[in-house]
Formats: C-alpha cells, sequence, structure tokens
C-alpha cells in the first residue's frame, strides 16, 4: 500500500513539473543553435542597442556580470545574445521582427547556445566528448563557456525556459565547416530528434529553420554548401530553409555584415509567422490569417469530445439515414449549444470529414485556446437519396440531384431531429451550415435560401452546384440584415475558383458584408482545414464587419495582368499585392502617385502591399533601382508621355462599363493621310451595335484624350466602347460613332496658342472630312458633338467655341483655361463675350464636368465658370469624386453621352 501511495505521490510530483509550472502560452520560446554567423559576428551598432522592445527577451545562457546577466535568467534583448562579449545574430532582427508583427500580447523569447568554427558534431550529445578532445584550444575555451557541453546547457536552459513559455521553433545556423559533408543533413536530424526527445516536444509543431551560409551572389566562400543544406526538408518533413540570397557579407565573405544579419534575421521571423498563421505586416492588430502548425494534431493534454453515428426518419427520401455528430468536450446534457451542419464533397458521405478532415481535432485545440464557443457538429449525407452511398459512378444524374434534394431532408427531417435528441438553441443565430466543394455550393444554396434558419454561412471552394449569383441572393439588402457571417475561401490554384470569385464579385458589388478568403492551395483538405480552422473562430459570438476584408492571405489577380501572372494582386478592401522577382536588384518601388519601397525575400522577390488604392483605371511604374519601368507583369498603357503598366481596381459603382451580355459595336483603327501636318494619323472609331448593316447616317462624338496620352487611351484606358454598348442597349443614350483622335501636334507644345489653332485645323480639315467620307454619319451641326478630358478638355474649349456652328454639344472633363495664363485665355474670354448669343444657340449642351476638389484642373475651372456666368454662357456643371483620373473621365461620359442629340 505504501508502496502504491508513493508511486502515486512520485508521479503527481512528475506531472507537476512537466504541467504544474505556471507557462505562459502567449511566451513564445525560440532556441537557436550553431556556429559563428549565430553566434554573431558583426560589430553591434547604436541602432541594434535602442528601442528593443521589452516583449523580446534573451535567456542567460552564460554568466556575464560585465552585462549584469546570470544564467539561467530572462533580459530584455539588448544584444548581446549569445555570450557576453559575441556580436550581432541574425536573432535580433528575428525577436523585433516577430514581436512587432504578433499581437501585443505576445512576447518573444531567445535562447541562443552556438560556437563559432564549430562542426554540426558538437551538438551531437554522443558525439560532443570526443570532438572536443581534438579540437583546438580555442574552441575549447569557447566550449569551456558552456562547461564542456554545448548541446546539455542548450537543453538545460531550454527546461529553464519552458517553466515560462512554450518552444515554438528551433533556429539553426551551420555548415561552413561542415562544407561538402553530404552526411551534414542527417547530422543535424539527429540534433534535431535528440532535442525533440529531450525536451519533451511535438515534432509536428516545433519546426528547424535553418539558414543558408553566405550566398554564391556575395562571393561566400562556403557557398556550396547551400546546396547540401537545401535537402535538409527531405530529411526532416517540418524543416525550412532561409534563403542568404543578397544577405551583404563581411570582407571575410564567412560572415554576414550587420546589414545581412538584419535581413537574414528577417526572413528567419517572416518564415516563422507564416508557420504560426500571422503574416509580415507590422499592422497595428496582427491576427491569425491562417491556421498555425500542429493546429490538426492531438494533444494529449486537453479533453477530447465524443463523435456518434446517429439514424433518422427521412420522409424527404422515404427511408432512416444516417449522419456523424461531434459532442464537445465537456458535454452537458442540462446546457443548450449551437450547432454547425458540416457537409462534405461529392465523393464523399458523412464520414468523409472524419476521415480526411479531423474536425474533432481542430475544434478541441481552439476549445483548448480559448478561440471558439462550445458547439454541436453535424455532418450529415449530402446524398439524398435511398441508396446514399459515395459509390459507383458519383456523377450519375440522380447521385447529382439528390444534393438538390437534401435541402428539403436537411430542413423538414434532420434539423427537427437533432432539436429533439440533443440539447440545442433553435433559433437561427445560433445555427450555421458549411461545407466543402460540392457541400460548399450546398451550403450557399441552402444557407442563402433559408435566410430565416442560418445566420452563419460557410463555403470552402465552392462546386458549380452553387447557384448564379442573381439566384443565389435576389434580395441583398434582407441578407445585410440577418447574415451574421458570410464565409467564401478558396485555395489559388483551385480549377473552381470561379465560382467564389463570381459569388464574392456580386456580394462586393451589392455591398453584402462576407469574408472572401484565399489562400495557397488547390482543391484538397489542407485548403478546406484551413478554411474550418478560421470559420469556426467566428461563429456564435459577436463578429466586426470592419474587419472582414483583412482576412485573407492572397488576393485576386488585376484584370490588367498579362496571362498567367500571379501578381499584381486585389485584396477585397482594394489594397494591391505586388510581387516581382528582381534577385539583382539593389531597390525597387511602386510609384502609384505614392512610391511603396518593396521587399526583397528569401527567394529574390520583392514585395509590398499598398493603402487601399482608388477603384477603376490608375496608372502605375516599377521603379528598378530609381529607373521608372512598366511591370513585365501587367498590360502596358500609352499615358505619362510612354508605356506604363495600368491596374484596373474592382469599382461597385463601374457596372456601366462592364462587360456584359448586350450587343457590342466595333473598335477600328484607323489610318489617315493629314494634310494639316504633311503626315499618316491615326484615329479610333467606334461604330455602334448594327453599324455595319444599317442604312442609317448616325450621329458622331469627337472624343478627345489627356496629356501624355494618344487616340489609344479612351478605348484602352477609358472603355469608351463598352460604356456606350451599355448606355445602348438600356436605350439610354442614341446609336452614335465615337472618333478617338490623337491630339498631340508635332512640334507644337500642348497648351500654346499655336497648338491650339494646329488642333483646331487639324479636326476641321482633315479628321472630320475624312469620316464624314469613310462612316455613314450624318453631317449637320446638331449630329455632330466634341469631347474631351484635361489637355484634350482646353482642345475642346478652344475648337469647339470658336466653331460653335459645327456642333451641338461640348463636354468639358477636368479642364479649363488657365486662370495664370491671360495672354491666352483673355482672348477666349473676350470672343465668347462678344459671341454669347450664338454660343447659348448652337451649343444644345454644354456640359462642364470635374473630379472633384482634388482635381487638379478644378480651381481653374471654378474661376472659368464663374466668367461664364458673368457673360451669361449656359452651361451643366458635374462633379464626380475621384481627382484627375480616369475613374472619373469614365464617368463623365457615361453621364454626357445619354445628353447628346435629342
Amino acid at each position: 500500500m505504501k508502496s502504491i501511495i508513493r508511486f502515486s505521490i512520485v508521479t503527481i510530483l512528475f506531472l507537476t513539473m512537466q504541467k504544474g509550472y505556471s507557462q505562459d502560452s502567449d511566451f513564445h520560446i525560440y532556441l537557436s543553435l550553431g556556429q559563428s554567423n549565430m553566434e554573431g559576428y558583426a560589430k553591434i551598432e547604436p541602432q541594434d542597442k535602442t528601442d528593443v522592445n521589452p516583449r523580446f527577451q534573451v535567456l542567460a545562457a552564460v554568466n556575464c556580470p560585465e552585462l549584469g546577466r546570470e544564467m539561467g535568467k530572462w533580459y530584455t534583448a539588448i544584444p548581446p545574445l549569445c555570450r557576453c562579449t559575441t556580436g550581432l545574430t541574425p536573432m535580433d532582427s528575428f525577436g523585433r521582427t516577430m514581436v512587432a508583427n504578433l499581437p501585443e500580447k505576445v512576447k518573444v523569447g531567445i535562447l541562443n547556445v552556438a560556437v563559432g568554427g564549430c562542426k554540426i558534431e558538437l551538438f551531437d550529445k554522443n558525439k560532443c566528448e570526443s570532438y572536443v578532445a581534438d579540437s583546438p584550444d580555442w574552441l575549447k575555451n569557447i566550449v569551456k563557456q558552456y562547461d564542456g557541453n554545448p548541446y546539455g546547457r542548450l537543453v538545460e536552459m531550454a527546461k529553464i525556459a519552458q517553466k515560462k513559455g512554450v518552444i515554438k521553433g528551433i533556429l539553426l545556423h551551420q555548415g561552413e565547416s561542415n562544407t561538402g559533408d553530404t552526411l551534414w543533413p542527417q547530422k543535424v536530424k539527429i540534433v534535431y530528434d535528440n532535442l525533440i526527445k529531450d525536451l519533451n516536444l511535438d515534432p509536428k509543431k516545433v519546426p528547424l529553420l535553418s539558414g543558408e551560409t553566405v550566398n554564391e551572389d556575395q562571393k561566400g566562400k562556403c557557398g556550396s554548401m547551400n546546396k547540401i543544406i537545401a535537402t535538409l526538408p527531405e530529411v526532416i518533413f517540418n524543416s525550412y530553409v532561409i534563403s542568404s540570397k543578397g544577405c551583404k557579407a563581411e570582407p571575410d565573405f564567412l560572415h554576414f555584415n550587420a546589414d545581412g544579419y538584419r535581413e537574414l534575421g528577417r526572413r528567419y521571423a517572416e518564415k516563422m509567422l507564416l508557420l504560426s498563421g500571422y503574416a509580415l505586416s507590422n499592422s497595428k492588430e496582427p491576427f491569425i490569417v491562417q491556421a498555425p502548425l500542429g493546429f490538426d494534431v492531438v494533444n494529449p493534454n486537453i479533453k477530447a469530445g465524443k463523435i456518434e453515428t446517429i439514424t433518422y426518419e427521412s420522409k424527404t427520401v422515404g427511408s432512416v439515414r444516417k449522419a456523424t455528430v461531434y459532442t464537445p468536450a465537456g458535454f452537458n446534457k442540462k446546457k443548450k449549444y449551437p450547432v454547425l451542419y458540416l457537409l462534405h464533397g461529392i465523393g464523399g458521405d458523412e464520414k468523409e470529414w472524419l476521415k480526411e478532415g479531423n474536425p474533432q481535432i481542430i475544434l478541441e485545440n481552439l476549445y483548448a485556446e480559448g478561440k471558439i464557443e462550445s458547439m454541436i457538429v453535424v455532418m450529415p449525407n449530402g446524398r439524398a437519396m435511398k441508396d446514399d452511398s459515395a459509390s459507383g459512378n458519383i456523377m450519375a444524374a440522380d447521385k447529382v440531384q439528390a444534393f438538390s434534394v437534401f435541402e428539403q431532408d436537411l430542413l423538414k427531417d434532420l434539423i427537427p431531429f437533432i432539436q429533439k435528441k440533443y440539447p440545442v438553441i433553435k433559433d437561427r443565430e445560433h445555427r450555421a451550415i458549411a461545407g466543402l466543394s460540392m457541400g460548399g455550393g450546398q451550403s450557399l444554396n441552402f444557407g442563402l435560401g433559408n435566410l430565416d434558419q442560418f445566420a452563419w454561412v460557410g463555403a470552402f471552394s465552392a462546386a458549380p452546384n452553387t447557384k448564379a449569383p442573381e439566384e443565389l441572393l435576389p434580395n441583398p439588402e434582407e441578407a445585410k440584415k440577418k447574415l451574421k457571417l458570410l464565409w467564401i475561401s478558396c485555395g489559388d490554384k483551385d480549377w473552381l475558383i470561379e465560382n467564389s470569385a463570381r459569388t464574392h464579385n456580386y456580394l462586393f458589388k451589392n455591398n453584402v458584408p462576407h469574408i472572401y478568403y484565399i489562400e495557397p492551395g488547390v482543391h484538397d483538405f489542407k485548403v478546406w482545414k484551413n478554411g474550418l480552422y478560421m470559420f469556426s473562430q467566428f461563429l456564435f459570438k459577436p463578429v466586426e464587419q470592419s474587419k472582414f476584408a483583412a482576412y485573407t492571405i492572397l488576393g485576386t489577380p488585376a484584370q490588367t495582368n498579362i496571362r498567367n501572372a500571379d501578381y499584381p494582386q486585389i485584396l477585397p478592401d482594394n489594397k494591391v499585392i505586388f510581387k516581382i522577382k528582381a534577385p539583382q536588384a539593389s531597390g525597387l518601388q511602386i510609384d502609384l502617385g505614392k512610391k511603396y519601397d518593396m521587399v526583397r525575400n528569401s527567394e529574390g522577390f520583392w514585395t509590398v502591399t499598398t493603402d487601399v488604392i482608388n477603384p477603376g483605371f490608375n496608372y502605375y511604374s516599377l521603379l528598378i533601382d530609381g529607373v521608372a519601368v512598366a511591370d513585365p507583369a501587367s498590360q502596358s498603357f500609352y499615358g505619362m508621355g510612354r508605356m506604363a503598366s495600368g491596374i484596373e481596381i474592382p469599382n461597385k459603382e463601374g457596372d456601366f462599363y462592364a462587360l456584359k451580355n448586350v450587343p457590342h459595336g466595333e473598335v477600328r483603327i484607323k489610318q489617315y493621310f493629314s494634310k494639316v501636318t504633311n503626315s499618316w494619323r491615326e484615329m479610333y472609331v467606334y461604330t455602334p451595335p448594327g453599324y455595319e448593316n444599317s442604312t442609317e447616317k448616325y450621329p458622331v462624338l469627337y472624343l478627345l484624350h489627356g496629356g501624355g496620352e494618344d487616340q489609344r487611351g479612351w478605348a484602352s484606358q477609358g472603355k469608351a466602347n463598352l460604356i456606350l454598348d451599355n448606355l445602348i442597349a438600356e436605350n439610354k443614350a442614341k446609336p452614335m460613332l465615337i472618333v478617338m483622335l490623337d491630339g498631340n501636334m508635332s512640334g507644337n507644345a500642348r497648351f500654346n496658342e499655336n497648338a491650339l489653332k494646329a488642333f483646331e485645323n487639324e479636326l476641321k480639315t482633315a479628321a472630320i472630312p475624312f469620316v464624314e467620307s469613310n462612316f455613314k454619319v450624318a453631317k449637320e451641326a446638331k449630329n455632330r458633338a466634341l469631347a474631351g478630358l484635361s489637355m484634350g478638355g482646353l482642345q475642346t474649349l478652344y475648337a469647339g467655341i470658336k466653331n460653335s456652328d459645327m456642333f451641338s454639344g461640348i463636354g468639358v472633363f477636368s479642364s479649363g483655361w488657365w486662370a495664370n495664363n491671360p495672354a491666352l485665355s483673355d482672348p477666349y474670354y473676350e470672343f465668347m463675350k462678344n459671341n454669347t448669343a450664338a454660343i447659348n444657340s448652337n451649343i444644345k449642351q454644354f456640359w462642364i464636368s470635374m473630379g472633384g476638389k482634388e482635381d487638379i484642373a478644378y480651381e481653374n475651372c471654378k474661376i472659368m465658370i464663374k466668367k461664364f456666368d458673368q457673360m451669361g454662357i449656359k452651361y451643366k456643371y458635374s462633379q464626380y469624386p475621384g481627382g484627375h483620373t480616369w475613374p472619373v473621365w469614365r464617368h463623365d461620359l457615361f453621364e454626357f453621352a445619354p445628353l447628346l442629340f435629342n
């Protein structure tokens, strides 16, 4: 009996030692080991000692009286971080980067044991003694500071660290002394496996990050070792190689300099943050954006829920059907629970999630971390037919149809059964539905089609059974009122992503709050498990819809990208991710009016995420070492006086220029010889739908571009053809030709009298005669209009007003006479004053528009229309926010065209 009691006491003490100390799950600890580059070779500079966040801690592995440090105690991580006199190490930048990108409550601790010049054998606990015995005195002297056993000191200190926090990763930088040793990965595995065993760690949750030696691009003397280091993930499944490309080196080409250490440490942090579920963003409010390592791994130290198979009578099908039910840990029949109905894919059944998705493990780990509400999860068979097995031809028509029939089985049979058998809360606010693939389509169809039944709807990689958006959600306003959360997620390489994208686009256009979550991946359980992990954390508790747009890893490739280019990507909140590979560049920026510095990652890719970008079309440039060039991943547009990149940002108000299923006109490119310039010139001509077979003569709008652009602008950047197609289809504008001219007059400055006069002559004596000789157009003034933006607006004012007998409509977009150039404008105003009656009589539509106060032409226009008022010139004024940009000018054409020729 005494021996039993003694055994029990020992067991309790052991468990207390293992779990009883006050371990802080928000104190993340990283072990770092290796040789001189991990030890720290570069000189510590003032910037490395200042502004160190106290959330970044170092555990002293040796006594340093001169630094006021005692072995085994924690201190703010002011370098040196290895021993008393070592230099800057990648771990300095690693820790700083980690705390900058993790929530405020999270602390980061470093335990660094490294020995310059050592081979990896020094950290093999079975070879350490013999290795040291054969080592030179200088290495023995370093090892003495660890009582002759660096590995033993690392384990000793790690156990102390475990009393305060949780070991999250092992960071290695070693290899120089093992250069050419093809067995190095296996030797590292011995060290890693020993650490995992001696510290009672789970290898699925504790990755190994190993950095490359000084790269060959920096003339690294041991750069050849990186090919061997690259094979480490083949030997250790949870290991990752951190590239050193571009990390600057000391003149010995063996060690990194201070800048090189800072960049290498940042790269270690970038990978560790991703493995922890966070993005490298320097956000003020970091949050989990994906499932961390180990999210689906059993934790033996937490309570498990219960899984059972139930049967219920289905009147819909006319048979007894099965479902799998998960009840959470601590399930209490006296308590009432919310319910998540979790649906499988086309080839699965009520067991598919359990077999491949481990939902119970995912949820139990989340419960233990206090991240989700307790809930019952029902996993039914979504194939509502008498033989509902996933056998035979799963694509057979009757089996596919059975997935639609399941809606009635769910609503009329299964939900009532669950409500009778289990203590559940029966209102819609406590009922959720989600599914993968075919089940994702069902979740959208059934959830959005029955908003009185479900307040939480989730779709992971929704399949083509998803209804068309207009049918799926015909009343967006009702959805806004009733939905707590609508979640749509998909892998970026999933061949079915279009189903998710079209649903998202409709929701975006109709301002229905939702999360559109794109992640790296294909059509598999890796994606779906991550979807469940993220989705479940929102359920049955208050949500902040204002943050929905932030919950994604990737964006959607811009429609202006060249074929198969993944970047730039547009995030749901209209921020843009740029990613460009330029390993030899020393500096990259994106210029979108505001310049954004890009950051190079370990593979030589430069990335940046911008602020929110204005909807519609935006010019941008790639600056490589200060030189502006077009982004090779984007379509190019002539603007800013050169070929530049352009990006089309989704616009909720841009339906008027969307490509729709309506009759379409044509844009024709025509060359003509101008006697004014004595040269061949080019115009773009839009002809409306039905033009080719019509005998009628059409009115014409002559439409002019702005400075730095040409005749391509209104067709390429302005989408003039789509705007008119849609207006004509809706009977909002008369069918007309739009002639888009080149307003650049060779040899003339853009804004002087000679340039304006030259364009007037070109318009009257070359362009208009060519159009009227080669197209079916009416030649009377009442069927002719002139409009232009910016520089084209000045040309319109000059040529249109002076020749008001030739035009019935004048459109001036984002333009006006220069207030600071009276030599040009005063004679013009005098002409208008003397011809006010004729102008008012001839011009039936004199339309002036601005892009708001931020439009660079706003003040000039304001002064101009004040003079018009004094003269009695009749005009209409319009203002649309957006500044001096193409989104404004598209809207101008949309508003102006319906006014013409009536």
